[in-house]
């Protein structure tokens, strides 16, 4: 198989002008874009965030209080000396004057504006893309909630979020109201009731502590990953187009001749081409890194990680490869080939989010793009660069290996019999 491999190999180096450009153009194009988008995020490159949310209260804490003291003395299991300590203890840990305090909390105020206003009124706010997101505090919210936590049962009232659409944006300010539920669910959990009258809830400290604790992904991180994903889906098809010239000197002829197995060509297209790239991705990586600075203070072991992934989606690439190289065998017409082959690569591309940032394509169009092999690895290389954490990254990855299976099974399928090449 060595010999296969080898002449593959040698085939794209003596072609320097692709080799050139394979290399070097993702370099460029994430140059390029990065000073180009940078200004979008800052003078320093960061993002800012700046969260707009409006807050429609329905609800009345005090008559709240009254009426829990009622409903828990109308309760028959429940003593006044059970019943007074509780309501008095409530007072003090109102659930609608905590979430306020802590939105309009210092560290908080740097990211998100709160506006208290009615229902209608921020709805249209939202739909001019004044707002971000509505909260609605629901009518009984007080009331139902200390209950849920007197009788240790789910709460019948819940907070109500709405938004236009799903954006970094509105997703933030979600994350940051769904944290401070679940702080203060395990601040009640840990209280014992009745155990003090001035009992203190504490609230959660720091902007983002709430929102997630994933490292920031940036424009650098998006375009790097992006330019060099998509500059891999130009080696297959490079692999593949080779094939043609191949066909012209009568290789794969002399390679019967030799009473090889036919099935070693397609074998060491495959093994080639998962080489190339590995090769050009890591390339790119590494070159934007040190030019750019793309992965700053990042440890061995997310490099390792970075390589496994490129392994994946360079298997996945191998089989489109040989794909396309069956296909190459038993067309006519090689430049009609190569035209069908680059229309696949536009549409990958397109899809998959390597031509412009995935989020602002449709939601069809997004939820085809994650089954496609490149859309599939930017979906595991942001997931691993934000959070490296393998169980995020394990299911995507199983479906780039059957990327690679499916591929492969057609391109075997297609694959002519001794003898009937075009």
């Amino acid at each position: 198989m060595w010999s296969f491999i080898k002449k593959d190999l040698l085939l794209f180096w003596r072609d320097r002008k692709e080799l050139v450009t394979i290399l070097t153009l993702p370099i460029v194009l994430v140059l390029i874009l990065n000073f180009a988008f940078s200004g979008m995020f800052g003078s320093d490159g960061e993002e800012r965030l700046d969260l707009q949310l409006a807050i429609v209260n329905e609800d009345d804490e005090i008559e709240g209080l009254a009426m829990l003291e009622e409903k828990l003395m109308a309760e028959v299991s429940f003593g006044e000396d059970e019943v007074m300590p509780f309501v008095e203890y409530a007072s003090y840990v109102r659930p609608v004057s905590l979430l306020f305090d802590y939105l309009n909390s210092d560290e908080m105020s740097e990211w998100l504006t709160v506006h208290k206003m009615q229902e209608a009124e921020a709805v249209a706010k939202v739909e001019e893309g004044e707002l971000d997101g509505i909260l609605v505090i629901p009518n009984g919210f007080t009331v139902d909630s200390l209950y849920a936590v007197f009788v240790g049962e789910p709460s019948t009232t819940s907070l109500i979020y709405k938004m236009e659409r799903e954006t970094n944006n509105s997703g933030a300010i979600y994350q940051i109201v769904q944290g401070f539920i679940e702080h203060m669910n395990y601040e009640f959990a840990l209280q014992e009731i009745g155990e003090s009258q001035a009992a203190e809830v504490f609230l959660p400290e720091g902007g983002f502590e709430a929102v997630g604790a994933g490292e920031r992904f940036t424009v650098a991180q998006y375009f790097t990953i992006a330019m060099g994903v998509l500059f891999s889906l130009f080696v297959a098809v490079t692999v593949a187009t080779k094939t043609g010239e191949e066909l012209r000197q009568q290789v794969f002829n002399r390679i019967l001749l030799t009473n090889s197995h036919p099935l070693r060509f397609l074998l060491g297209k495959i093994a080639s081409t998962i080489c190339l790239v590995w090769l050009q991705i890591m390339f790119v990586f590494l070159l934007s890194h040190l030019i750019l600075d793309v992965f700053p203070d990042r440890t061995i072991s997310f490099w390792f990680g970075v390589a496994g992934i490129v392994m994946l989606l360079s298997l996945a690439i191998s089989g489109l490869a040989a794909l396309f190289t069956s296909i190459s065998l038993r067309v006519k017409d090689l430049n009609a080939a190569s035209g069908i082959f680059m229309i696949v690569l536009l549409l990958f591309g397109m899809s998959g989010g390597n031509f412009v940032p995935i989020y602002i394509l449709p939601n069809w169009l997004q939820e085809i793009g994650e089954w496609t092999p490149n859309g599939q690895s930017l979906v595991i290389l942001t997931e691993w660069v934000q959070y490296e954490q393998f169980s995020t990254i394990i299911t995507p990855s199983l479906l780039l290996i059957g990327h690679f299976l499916l591929f492969t099974t057609v391109a075997i399928a297609l694959y002519p019999k001794r003898g009937r090449t075009n």
